[in-house]
């Protein structure tokens, strides 16, 4: 993690200089370079401009990206705080909604022509692409839909309008009423919701 560091605060460094900040051995370095490289964390290119043997760079690629500490759920409650805040809870409401509705038309073409149960086994794959586990399962009081994994758990915590994205979104896509069964917020271990089918609904 140390080399990673250093080369994202220089931007690019040799082997010798890394070696030099960190005080270790120019081949100790190289062989970690090495390692990181076939890794995809760093991508190395020929000096410009020197005599001599060229010396290669190393700098940090996209994927190294990921292991620095990242704060988008703490920005994403500070800026929903501030959306509440200034406009009240329905304003949250609304701007949930609005999420459902734009997803919603992302989606909807890909659903023209489908019988519900296909339209609603879609529906579910496409939630599930987002990492929540979602499954469905026939119910005597309609399909349950079960999130098992919430992508967005602690900001949901704080502000229960998140969860209403999912129905929206279900509503919207497959014209029926869709009601929460279970929730986080009264300390279920999941949210699940149901899915009322249509009467004429094969």
């Amino acid at each position: 993690m140390e080399v990673l560091e250093l080369l994202r605060r220089k931007g690019h460094a040799s082997a010798e200089t890394i070696a030099s900040e960190l005080l270790v051995t120019p081949n100790a370095i190289r062989q970690h370079l090495t390692n990181l490289e076939r890794d995809g964390f760093v991508v190395s290119s020929p000096e410009k401009s020197r005599r001599g043997r060229p010396s290669l760079l190393f700098s940090l690629t996209e994927r190294a990206d990921s292991v620095f500490p990242k704060r988008y759920g703490q920005l994403a409650t500070m800026v929903l705080q501030e959306v509440q805040e200034m406009g009240g809870p329905e304003a949250l409401d609304e701007v949930f909604e609005r999420m459902a509705t734009r997803h919603a038309g992302a989606i909807s073409r890909n659903l023209e022509g489908l019988e519900f149960d296909e339209k609603l086994k879609r529906v579910v794959a496409w939630i599930g692409r987002a990492g929540t586990l979602a499954e469905q399962t026939e119910t005597p009081e309609g399909v349950k839909v079960t999130i098992h994994n919430c992508p967005f758990r602690n900001t949901a915590l704080k502000f229960p309008q998140v969860c209403t994205i999912t129905p929206h979104l279900i509503s919207q896509l497959l014209g029926t009423a869709v009601s929460q069964a279970d929730s986080i917020h009264r300390h279920d271990p999941y949210c699940s919701f149901v899915v009322q089918r249509p009467t004429d609904a094969h």
